[in-house]
């Protein structure tokens, strides 16, 4: 038997090893909340991970399509992008398949000779984490063109031009008084135009 047809055949236990693998990269009472949880309402992230990893799976398996590939790993990758994970923590959970695959097919592998077939299997996993890397940077992208535009709606930021705190406190505190438009010398942005 080869190993595509071994993989199909156990597809249920590796994608359950693999979700799991993915929930033990949080927190222990995170991990233990996506085990216990199976609301989509209540677990959302748990859910969207569940719903991604599967037809993930299903896709590595028949050859890579980067466009539905990519599709369920935003599913992942998105969420793990907001949160406290290293670029390479948030794309490591892609690199947990082989692990589940050699630990549950060790036996498989080595009697039936499928060492190679594996080899290959791996390098389509290695494609996957790539597509993973490119979904993580443009949910990073895309968070920091959302925190450079609330900095630009800030009050101090008016009409392109930015503007010393210093000399904004003092026009507040004179109100309607007329004041020079110099700004203060802490600063050294000296006359603010």
């Amino acid at each position: 038997m080869n190993l595509e047809k071994l993989l199909t055949k156990k597809r249920e236990f590796i994608v359950d090893k693999w979700i799991h693998s993915i929930q033990e990269t949080y927190p222990s009472e995170t991990a233990e909340f996506f085990r216990n949880q199976r609301n989509r309402f209540a677990n959302p992230l748990g859910a969207s991970i569940s719903e991604a990893v599967g037809p993930l799976f299903d896709e590595i398996l028949n050859e890579n399509n980067p466009q539905n590939m990519s599709s369920f790993l935003d599913s992942i990758i998105r969420i793990r992008a907001v949160q406290d994970f290293s670029p390479s923590m948030a794309v490591a959970v892609i690199f947990l398949l082989k692990k589940v695959i050699r630990d549950e097919m060790k036996k498989d592998i080595d009697h039936g000779g499928l060492f190679e077939e594996l080899l290959e299997f791996e390098s389509r996993i290695d494609y996957c984490v790539l597509l993973a890397f490119d979904v993580y940077m443009k949910c990073r992208e895309k968070i920091w063109a959302i925190k450079l535009d609330e900095f630009k709606k800030r009050p101090y930021f008016v009409e392109g031009e930015a503007r010393c705190l210093s000399y904004m406190l003092r026009q507040e505190q004179m109100q309607g008084k007329k004041g020079t438009k110099d700004c203060c010398n802490s600063c050294g942005l000296g006359e603010v135009r």
